[in-house]
C-alpha cells in the first residue's frame, strides 16, 4: 500500500528503471518492505526495493517528524542544475585508474570504458572554487584509486597550503603497504578512509576477485598505525552472505586498533554495481543494521541527520555546521560503540531506555529549550554563558533520566562528575578524564552509508543532500556541484568529455589496462 501523506502532497521524482528518464515516484509498503515505485508514461510502472524493514524505515522518518512523501522536491536533472546547497563535504574524482579493478566497482576503467586522469590544472580550478565558499567544505579525494597518481601528495599539499582545504583520501590501501610511501603520504596530515571488508582472504576473493589483497591491506594498516597523524576510518562493503558473519570480528579488530581507528563506515553492497556478477547478496541500509545487531546485540541506529535537528543545542554551544546537516532520515544512519577498555559495547548498555527513546526525548528537550531560553533569567543576566549554563542544567536532568549512572561510573556518580568538571577547568582532555573516572574508555562511531543504487535515487532524498561531487561542467567549463547519489548516474558522460577536453587517451585495450591499472 502507498505511504500516505500527512501534509499537502509534494511530487517526488525518481529514475525509470527501463528508460532512465526522470518520472513521478512514490513509496509503497508490501510484505513489511518499502519500494520506490516510478511511474513512466512510456514504460509503465517500475520499482526498486529501498528497505527490507518498513518498521525501521518509518521509525526514522517519525523520529525526525518527516511527514508525507516529500518535504521538498527538485527536477532531479542534476547535470543541468547549479542550485545545489552549500555542502559540508565535497568528493573529487582524481582518476579512474586502479590497482585492483574490483568487479563490484563502477568507478574504474573497465566499468567506465575510458581513462579519466586530468592534470593538476583541473584540480586547482576546483580547489579555487571551493576555497571561496564560506565556510569551506572538507574534501575527499576519490577514484578509482587515488594513490596510483604519482602527484597525489602534491595535490594534497596544494589543496591545504594554497587553498586552505583539508583533504581526506579514500583508498584501498594497497600502496600504503609500501612503508616509505605510507610515511610520506601521512606526513601531509591527510586523513585516511581505508577500504577493509574483514579479516579473511575469502571475502576479497568473492567480491573483489583479489584474495591476495588481504595481506597487503593488513601490512598497510600496520604502517598506518606507525605513521598516521590522525586516526583513520575503516570503510566496509557489507553483503549478508559474504562478510555478515565477520562483522563481530571486524568490531573486535577495530577495538584492537582503537589507537589508530576512530570510525567504521558500512556500505550496503549492490552485487550488480559493476559489469561482472559476483558471489554476493545485495543489501539495504536496514539489512546492514540487522547484521550489525546480530554481531553486537543491543546496538541501535538512528538517522545521522538527527544532530542537525538539535538546533538550539548547536547554537547554544556554537557547534556550527555538522557533516550530515540536512541529511534525509532514510539516508545515513549512525550508532556508537563504547569501549570499557576490554571490548566495545553498544551505547544502550549505558542507557536506561532504547536509543530511539533517548534521542526522541533529546529532540523534544531541544525544542522546548528553544522557547525556554528566551525567558531564562540566567540567559538575561549572563548572556551566552547563561544560556549554556541553563541548557547544561537541562542536559544534566536529561542524563539522570536516561543514563545508567552505575554502569557508566562503576560507583557513586557525583564525586566522579565533580572530578571530571574540575579536570576540564584545569584544561585536561575529556578523553583522559573519562578513562580515569568512568568505564567509558573510547568511542567507535558507526555509520551506514546511503543506498546509492540508481533505481533507488529520489528527489526527496537528494534535494537537501549535504554532500556533493565537484566537477568541471563539460560545456561551460565552470565548476559545478552534484549530490553524491546522483553522481553515478551522470559521471560517465561528464568525465568522458572532460577527459577529451584535457587530452586524455580513451584507449581501453587489455594491454592499455594492464599498463594503466597495474596488478597486485
Amino acid at each position: 500500500m502507498p505511504i500516505e501523506s500527512k501534509t499537502e502532497r509534494i511530487q517526488n521524482r525518481g529514475i525509470c528503471s527501463k528508460c532512465g528518464k526522470v518520472v513521478p515516484a512514490h513509496h509503497e509498503e508490501r510484505d513489511k518492505k518499502v519500494y520506490l515505485v516510478k511511474e513512466c508514461g512510456e514504460c509503465g510502472k517500475t520499482e526498486a526495493l529501498v528497505s527490507s524493514d518498513a518498521r525501521r524505515y518509518n521509525e526514522k522518518r517519525d523520529l525526525l517528524s518527516y511527514a508525507g512523501e516529500a518535504r521538498k522536491t527538485c527536477s532531479l536533472l542534476c547535470a543541468s542544475c547549479d542550485r545545489h546547497r552549500s555542502p559540508t563535504l565535497v568528493f573529487i574524482d582524481v582518476t579512474n585508474r586502479c590497482n585492483m579493478n574490483c568487479p563490484i566497482c563502477l568507478a574504474n576503467i573497465p566499468a567506465m570504458g575510458f581513462r579519466f586522469d586530468p592534470p593538476m590544472a583541473y584540480f586547482e580550478k576546483i580547489f579555487a572554487h571551493l576555497s571561496r565558499m564560506n565556510p569551506k567544505p572538507r574534501i575527499q579525494l576519490f577514484g578509482g584509486e587515488p594513490t596510483v597518481r604519482e602527484d597525489l601528495i602534491e595535490m594534497i599539499k596544494l589543496a591545504r597550503k594554497k587553498y586552505g582545504l583539508l583533504a581526506r583520501v579514500v583508498t584501498n590501501g594497497l600502496r600504503l603497504a609500501d612503508e616509505a610511501y605510507c610515511k610520506e603520504l601521512t606526513s601531509t596530515g591527510t586523513q585516511i578512509m581505508f577500504s577493509f571488508d574483514g579479516r579473511s582472504p575469502e571475502i576479497y576473493r568473492r567480491t573483489r576477485k583479489h584474495p591476495e589483497a588481504y595481506e597487503r591491506k593488513m601490512k598497510a594498516l600496520e604502517n598506518l598505525a606507525k605513521y598516521r597523524k590522525s586516526k583513520i576510518t575503516i570503510m566496509c562493503c557489507v553483503s549478508p552472505n559474504v562478510n555478515g558473519e565477520y562483522l563481530s570480528d571486524l568490531v573486535d579488530f577495530c577495538h584492537e586498533q582503537r589507537h589508530c581507528v576512530k570510525a567504521l563506515d558500512l556500505i550496503p553492497l549492490t552485487a550488480h554495481w559493476g559489469p561482472e556478477e559476483v558471489e554476493a547478496q545485495s543489501a539495504t541500509i536496514e539489512d546492514v543494521e540487522t547484521l550489525m545487531a546480530k554481531a553486537m546485540p543491543g546496538i541501535e541506529f538512528f538517522p545521522a541527520g538527527t544532530m542537525a535537528a538539535l538546533e538550539t543545542l548547536r547554537s547554544t554551544y556554537d557547534v556550527g555546521r555538522v557533516t550530515f546537516g540536512g541529511a534525509h532520515p532514510n539516508c545515513e544512519s549512525v550508532s556508537l560503540l563504547i569501549s570499557d577498555g576490554k571490548k566495545y559495547h553498544p551505547a544502550t548498555r549505558y542507557t536506561k531506555r532504547s536509543m530511539i527513546q533517548v534521542v526522541r526525548e533529546l529532540l523534544a528537550l531541544d525544542k522546548a529549550m528553544g522557547e525556554r531560553l528566551k525567558s531564562s533569567l540566567l540567559a538575561r543576566l549572563f548572556g551566552r554563558k547563561g544560556r549554556q549554563l541553563s541548557y547544561g542544567l537541562a542536559l544534566y536532568g536529561f542524563a539522570r533520566r536516561n543514563v545508567n549512572m552505575p554502569e557508566v561510573f562503576g560507583g557513586a556518580a557525583l564525586p566522579r562528575i565533580l572530578k571530571i568538571a574540575w579536570g576540564l577547568l584545569l584544561g585536561r582532555k575529556m578523553k583522559d578524564l573519562l578513562r580515569a573516572h568512568t568505564r567509558c574508555h573510547g568511542i567507535l562511531r558507526l555509520i551506514v552509508l546511503p543506498f546509492e543504487e540508481t533505481e533507488c535515487v529520489e528527489a526527496a532524498r537528494l534535494v537537501e543532500c549535504p554532500a556533493a561531487f565537484a566537477y568541471e561542467h563539460p560545456e561551460t567549463r565552470d565548476v559545478r556541484l552534484m549530490p553524491v547519489c546522483s553522481w553515478a548516474i551522470n559521471k560517465n558522460a561528464i568525465l568522458r568529455v572532460t577527459a577529451d577536453n584535457y587530452g586524455v587517451d580513451h584507449g581501453t585495450g587489455q594491454d592499455g589496462l594492464t599498463a594503466l591499472n597495474g596488478t597486485i
